[in-house]
């Protein structure tokens, strides 16, 4: 049944990282979308989790336990940074001629292409981070689940 159960919340969980990697590539690699609100949000979102695992490990009594909980919120934290940097990327590639002269912006026009790749290759470096350090809370939380009673 343990088994089963595993595989199931495997699958389902590699479902919804190829769905959210697929997003991210096609989302953000498109230079006239404007993400800032989607990287906001993810911002927040990863910022909140880091800040979460941080209090959890300083509530905790396993040495052990409170060192991976603490790497984890610290993976967590390096996304929400990643994502701040990539958006800062995005935001410079959409509004280039806003922020460059259009002289210059003759000269430069070549390194926009690689900034794209870039922050897009930041932001999926941010969600596979996170997901790295959702999963290894998420055996934390099992192993806890199964070998102890918590409430009892």
């Amino acid at each position: 049944m343990q088994t089963a159960i595993k595989l199931f919340f495997g699958i389902l969980f590699l479902f919804i990282f190829l769905a959210g990697a697929i997003f991210i590539l096609f989302t953000f690699s498109k230079t006239s979308f404007d993400t800032t609100s989607i990287t906001n949000a993810g911002f927040a979102i990863f910022a909140g989790c880091s800040s979460v695992c941080f209090t959890w490990a300083r509530n905790m009594e396993d040495k052990k336990d409170i060192a991976k909980i603490n790497n984890h919120g610290e993976k967590l934290f390096l996304s929400a940074l990643c994502f701040v940097i990539a958006s800062l990327l995005k935001y410079i590639l959409i509004h280039r001629k806003d922020i460059i002269n259009e002289d210059l912006l003759n000269y430069v026009d070549f390194v926009f292409p690689v900034i794209n790749i870039l922050g897009a290759s930041m932001f999926l470096l941010a969600y596979i981070n996170a997901w790295a350090a959702i999963l290894g809370l998420l055996r934390i939380l099992f192993r806890k689940s199964l070998t102890s009673n918590w409430g009892n």
